[in-house]
Order: structure tokens, then C-alpha cells, then sequence
């Protein structure tokens, strides 16, 4: 986790979002781009005194950020702000991928719970349009040490050790441990991929198992709870076990309150 990506409305969400990635970059000596986008939404004229004084104005902000976060920086951790005119979440891709960044770590812009980052929220693009596993923060959530992760997977397996990489970083960096969370379909299900025994090896891990009850996130939702977890990891493929677990139904809104942060990895596989 040398290079994280911490995009930013200088919003207290926001800030509580930025206590992870100080965190995070004090463990590793990684560095810390703090990222502001703004957009106009007219060609106008009329408007470009207006750009330039929003420009101008998320700059000065952006200056007093750093000015705030230098201090907490320890050993070799660094840290810079960039102001970029555009819309948040092409920016935001764009710049991890090129930027070879190791993390994206954001908030969630207001979303009260899990689901709800699924529900059109920038952190939601920026997870489907980007191969970078990104650390979402829900609204609200003050920093608090990870000591507990649960790994929350499907029958899929992971296709490569890179996958988890980001994963076992941190949970060794922070001496957590990490709970695989499995929801079994019964005669269907072909349980655990024994890969990810492998490829958790350097990190204290146990493996769960639950048959199928109350859907999948009522499940996940009673594990994290249970278990006082501090951070939740998933998987995000094509239209896999990531999206089911937050489909939006017209008929059926299920509450996946759980109030941790979600660290999103990414199998394209």
C-alpha cells in the first residue's frame, strides 16, 4: 500500500475517511494523494468567473487540509493535494489506474448504511469502474483500529493471490484477524475454494460456514455484528456474489445496516 488515493469533498465523512488512509500510510511509509474534483455544469460565459473562483476556493481548502493532516504524517509517509476540474468518479479511475495507486479510501457521501453505497452513490461508481480496491467509509463511522476483518466470500474462489493482496497488507500491518464468512446453498454449494487458505497464510485466519437463511446480507450482517468486526471485505465480480448481496429489489429494500467500513476487492477473472 504504497500509494493511496484519498479523493475528498473536505466533508467531515470525508475526514473521518482521510483518519484511515493517515493511518494506513503511517504503517506502510506509503504516500497519500488527496483528490478534490469539482464540475461546472454550464459553458456559459457567464460562469467562468465562477469556475475560477470554485477553483480557487477548493485550493485554498485543499491548502489547509494539508497544512492539518503534515503533523499526524510518521517515518517516510507523504503526503500531496490535487485539485482537478471534472466529474468525481472518471477522475477519480482514471487516476488510480494510471497513478499505479495500491487503494482507493472514501467516503460514502451521506449513505447511512452498506447498501445504500450500491444505491448511485460516487463510491459505487468509482467500484464498478475500477480494478483498485477501494475502502469505503460509511457516513458517520469515526476511526477506529482494524483488529478484526471478516472476509465475507462466495463459491467462486479467488483466481490469483493478488486479489487478497491488499487485504493481507493490511491485516498485517494492523495484527488483525481475519474471519471467512461463507453462506452455503446447501446440495448446491461447493463451499470454501481451499486456495484461500493459501493465499491467507501470513496472516491469522478461520473459516465459517452458515447454511442459507435470511438472504445473504441479513447473514453477513449478523456475522459482522457477532463478531465485533471492524472492517468487512468482499469480493466484486461481473454480476457476482458482491452485487446479489446488494441487489435492490422494487418490492424488497433489505436493511444492511452494518456500520463498518467495506473494503471492496476486485477478481475480473
Amino acid at each position: 500500500m504504497k500509494k493511496i488515493l484519498a479523493p475528498t469533498d473536505f466533508s467531515p465523512n470525508a475526514d473521518n475517511a482521510l483518519a484511515y488512509a493517515i493511518d494506513f500510510a503511517n504503517k506502510c511509509g506509503g504516500h497519500i494523494t488527496l483528490l478534490h474534483t469539482y464540475r461546472l455544469y454550464s459553458s456559459a460565459a457567464v460562469f467562468i468567473s465562477v469556475e475560477s473562483l470554485m477553483e480557487e476556493d477548493a485550493r485554498r481548502q485543499m491548502d489547509a487540509l494539508l497544512q492539518r493532516l503534515e503533523p499526524q504524517l510518521r517515518g517516510t509517509a507523504s503526503i500531496e493535494g490535487k485539485v482537478v476540474r471534472g466529474d468525481a468518479v472518471p477522475v477519480i479511475t482514471d487516476m488510480a489506474e494510471k497513478g499505479g495507486y495500491s487503494l482507493i479510501i472514501m467516503g460514502t457521501q451521506g449513505a447511512s448504511g452498506l447498501k445504500e453505497i450500491f444505491i448511485g452513490s460516487t463510491a459505487n461508481g468509482v467500484m464498478k469502474h475500477t480494478s483498485v480496491p477501494v475502502l469505503a467509509i460509511p457516513n458517520g463511522f469515526s476511526f477506529r483500529p482494524i483488529k478484526k476483518v471478516v472476509f465475507a466470500i462466495d463459491a467462486g474462489g479467488i483466481s490469483h493471490p493478488g486479489v487478497t493482496s491488499v487485504l493481507v497488507q493490511i491485516a498485517k500491518k494492523c495484527g488483525a484477524r481475519a474471519y471467512v464468512f461463507h453462506q452455503g446453498l446447501g446440495e448446491r454449494d461447493d463451499g470454501i475454494d481451499p486456495s484461500i487458505d493459501i493465499y491467507l497464510d501470513d496472516i491469522e485466519h478461520s473459516f465459517h460456514y452458515e447454511l442459507e437463511a435470511d438472504g445473504i446480507n441479513a447473514s453477513i450482517n449478523s456475522f459482522v455484528a457477532d463478531y465485533d468486526a471492524d472492517l468487512l471485505c468482499m469480493v466484486r465480480r461481473q454480476r457476482g456474489f458482491l452485487e446479489e448481496a446488494f441487489h435492490v429489489s422494487a418490492t424488497t429494500r433489505e436493511v444492511f445496516d452494518s456500520p463498518v467500513p467495506l473494503l471492496v476487492l476486485h477478481d475480473e477473472e
